[in-house]
């Protein structure tokens, strides 16, 4: 049975309490790295399970619980981004595209096969290009008495608005530092300094600061956030000959971070994601004319938007650094 993280056991019994009268569709959204994949997951197991606890639980023992599983209920599906074609040769696509949607036609058609509900996750919702969106708007529009569709994002408002107002937004929120410190301690025996700094960097997402502790994926922070930091002594297409390699959904969320707080210690607050570089961010701060930032910073959020698809990857590396050394005197 899937797993809960500890801080998420909190909206599980939410959506638990949810189930007697329980909408046809629902957002599970907050922060990514937090555990919203496994808390669906659970959820989903026990809206299929056949003989649920007292609190609605998946019990963990029955045949629906086996096939959950074993990744193989006929009443479930599961929509994600493709990570390759069917025969392995050609590029995946990362999002979710309209033939994924459609093909919950028939599936949605037919009652359920224990005679119980359906469920539909959705998992990340937010990679649903246009036309998958208006399709599933469609699917929501005049829902099946017995679906359920759970939708998963850390960027809800990245969906159209009419899915949103179709479903029922639940909250996975961060959790607590403490609770998150003390499970990365007893995850990897780290001491209280280490730990601290990766939570600062991971924004105090657990999953991202277990990352972190990872040697191969801490030595590629340190890479980006030192590439990034040379700037603007070292020019920027010599920084790009460092990071242009990397995919971009990677050094591009370090690179925001990174300008958020160059902008915070230039107006007197203190550094949130890299408190260990405090005394080069101020060094920097003062060299940048507080309008450009500004504007850089607002340009480098739309971004976002076109990570996942840049035309040339060098070219969009190398543009963003010009841009950035542009803020400085």
């Amino acid at each position: 049975m899937i797993q809960v993280y500890s801080w998420n056991q909190g909206a599980l019994d939410r959506l638990l309490a949810m189930r007697r009268n329980l909408p046809h569709a629902l957002i599970l959204y907050g922060p990514s790295g937090i555990g919203k994949s496994a808390l669906a997951e659970r959820f989903a197991n026990a809206l299929l399970c056949e003989s649920p606890t007292p609190a609605g639980d998946a019990c963990g023992q029955c045949s629906a619980c086996g096939w959950f599983a074993h990744g193989n209920h006929p009443d479930l599906r599961r929509l994600a981004p493709l990570s390759e074609s069917d025969d392995g040769k050609e590029k995946g696509s990362r999002d979710i595209r309209i033939d994924q949607v459609r093909a919950l036609a028939e599936f949605l058609s037919v009652g359920g096969h224990r005679g119980a509900r359906r469920v539909v996750l959705i998992d990340p919702a937010d990679r649903l290009n246009m036309p998958a969106a208006n399709a599933l708007l469609k699917t929501l529009e005049e829902p099946a008495g017995d679906a359920v569709f759970l939708l998963v994002s850390a960027r809800p408002d990245g969906l159209p608005a009419t899915i949103r107002s179709r479903c029922v937004r639940v909250e996975v929120p961060l959790p607590p530092r403490a609770a998150v410190a003390q499970w990365l301690q007893d995850e990897t025996g780290a001491g209280e300094a280490d730990i601290a700094s990766w939570l600062a960097m991971a924004g105090g997402r657990p999953l991202h600061a277990r990352l972190l502790a990872e040697p191969a994926q801490a030595a590629a922070h340190r890479l980006l956030v030192q590439a990034v930091a040379r700037i603007p002594e070292n020019p920027a297409v010599q920084v790009a000959d460092a990071i242009a390699a990397i995919p971009a959904a990677s050094w591009l969320p370090v690179m925001q971070y990174w300008v958020n707080d160059v902008a915070r210690v230039a107006a007197g607050a203190d550094a949130v994601r890299f408190p260990d570089q405090r005394e080069r961010l101020a060094a920097i701060a003062a060299r940048a004319r507080a309008d450009r930032l500004t504007g850089f910073a607002a340009w480098l959020q739309r971004q976002t938007a076109a990570v996942d698809h840049p035309l040339n990857p060098r070219l969009f590396c190398e543009d963003l650094l010009l841009r950035y050394s542009a803020v400085f005197d």
